[in-house]
């Protein structure tokens, strides 16, 4: 009695994939740098240059063909990317890519919860910390506080289930809005103000830039200290122009970016 056959899954099309199956990418064998590393650059430059458009890799013969490359050193390359978070390998589903940067529109003021629910993503988060705590000469500025006035401070990572952590968000709100500091922090601080301690945010003054990771910035976010990262300060004001929050929010660059729609 023959054995049952299974079914194989369904291929992807060609428009889904990272390389057509009948591209060819020529290595150097001659060349001091391993094969393995040549490919392996080969797809990551391919990664950086499409922005997350295609869905998977090729199959694995497929590969062996593109870069004419042995089994081994095609398995080498595949598990160096699922390592790093790359592509997530699945049986009978194949090889896909998984998206590693998330974008943020500029042209509205919300919070990082309510970007990521209007892509579809899960959020992951991990609370540091959450305590009153006293204000530094800096916050006190910023916030526009007296001597000696107490704050806020909620310090978290935050990501997706693809990519965790991406930014280490530290946030700053006046002790005096009485936001109790047992809250759970792990969703939306915005609904959480506005929701349960009727803190209407109106406005926001917001500025991006390039810095060199903090030793804590490094820490938190599993990088080297002085690696540039994308930092976020905004001051978010309610109503009659009350400052209502200061956050820092320090981002890995390859994960995020911003957008703007801009009109002339």
């Amino acid at each position: 009695m023959d054995s049952p056959r299974t079914k194989p899954g369904p291929r992807a099309q060609p428009q889904e994939l990272l390389f057509h199956p009948d591209e060819r990418c020529r290595l150097d064998p001659a060349s001091p740098v391993p094969l393995y590393h040549q490919m392996q650059s080969a797809i990551l430059d391919r990664l950086k240059a499409v922005d997350g458009q295609f869905k998977r890799l090729p199959t694995e013969m497929d590969l062996i063909r593109i870069f004419d490359v042995s089994r081994a050193t095609v398995r080498k390359v595949t598990e160096s990317l699922a390592a790093q978070g790359l592509i997530q390998r699945r049986r009978s589903l194949g090889t896909s890519i998984v998206s590693r940067s998330v974008s943020e529109d500029l042209g509205r003021l919300t919070s990082f919860s309510e970007q990521m629910a209007a892509r579809g993503l899960t959020i992951s988060t991990q609370l540091i910390s959450a305590a009153i705590e006293p204000a530094s000469p800096f916050i006190r500025e910023k916030l526009n506080l007296k001597p000696r006035a107490e704050v806020l401070a909620v310090r978290r990572l935050r990501g997706t289930s693809q990519v965790f952590p991406f930014v280490f968000l530290q946030s700053f709100l006046p002790a005096r809005l009485k936001i109790d500091p047992t809250e759970d922090f792990h969703g939306s601080l915005y609904t959480l103000m506005e929701s349960k301690y009727n803190l209407q945010i109106e406005w926001a003054e917001e500025e991006i830039s390039a810095a060199n990771a903090s030793d804590e910035e490094a820490k938190r976010l599993s990088i080297k200290p002085g690696t540039t990262v994308l930092v976020m300060e905004r001051l978010t004001f309610g109503r009659s122009n009350e400052p209502l929050e200061f956050v820092r929010a320090t981002y890995i660059p390859e994960h995020y970016k911003f957008r703007a729609k801009l009109k002339r």
